[in-house]
């Protein structure tokens, strides 16, 4: 994680030659040598998301007509719904976006509000185990790049506006920004205020294309994913001005 982070930076401690050497890999490398765990941990919530998607998708049309059927207003159905969406997404089991596009594919609007809970107290589950993984992993890397450790000191009493705006991005994923916010010590209480309120808007797009289709065929081919599609587009373009706009401009 160390080296998606440092990315962000200006590295002007580096000459251009040793730039130039120094790639994602020998980052990544830097990384497991400094803790392996979190290397791992890495590694774990890019790959898994997909895998995950490949068997649970597969499974849920399967037994569609058994979920349609659910009734989440029932509180052991509730709490049983609700903690295996906080596991699939807290453990990086299966992306936000995809378990929101079947949620309201297969389930409707009864469901939306156990996905918000859903993935509020998957933040904290995945924060915790980022910040176990984590430990002070990013503040050895940074001890190699002073501007960039004076940087993130700097910013740590507006952390929220980026975990909004790294929220609110449609491609950046659930699970590797929680590792993210750990390892910068973001604090658990910043994380689900301003990352709740992030997801919302491209939580409730996915969900809302959900219910408006028979089928996830149709979902990808309808007409009214090209307007979302438009709507995607803006809240990539406004989460990628606001983390700019977060490492760019000066705290007063």
């Amino acid at each position: 994680m160390g080296f998606i982070l440092l990315n962000l930076f200006p590295l002007q401690e580096i000459s251009p030659k040793m730039e130039k050497k120094r790639g994602i890999f020998k980052e990544f490398k830097e990384a497991s040598r400094i803790n392996p765990k979190m290397a791992a941990g890495i590694l774990w919530v890019s790959i898994m998301p997909a895998l995950g998607s490949m068997l649970a998708v597969p499974l849920a049309l399967t037994n569609s007509k058994f979920l349609a059927e659910m009734n989440f207003y029932d509180p052991l159905t509730g709490s049983l719904a609700l903690l295996t969406a906080v596991a699939l997404m807290g453990f990086a089991l299966m992306p936000t976006t995809m378990l929101a596009a079947l949620s309201g594919f297969l389930l409707g609007w009864s469901a939306f509000p156990w996905l918000v809970l859903g993935y509020t107290l998957a933040t904290l589950l995945g924060y915790g185990w980022g910040k176990g993984l984590g430990q002070d992993s990013l503040d050895l890397l940074l001890e190699k790049y002073p501007k960039a450790k004076a940087l993130l000191d700097q910013k740590k009493g507006s952390i929220g506006e980026l975990i909004f705006f790294v929220r609110l991005s449609p491609i950046i994923p659930f699970a590797l920004s929680n590792l993210l916010f750990a390892l910068m010590h973001s604090g658990w209480k910043k994380l689900v205020i301003f990352g709740t309120i992030g997801m919302l808007p491209r939580t409730t797009l996915v969900f809302l294309s959900g219910t408006m289709v028979s089928s996830m065929y149709e979902a990808i081919k309808s007409e009214g994913i090209t307007g979302k599609g438009w709507i995607f587009a803006g809240l990539l373009l406004l989460s990628i001005w606001g983390i700019w706009r977060f490492f760019r401009t000066d705290n007063h």
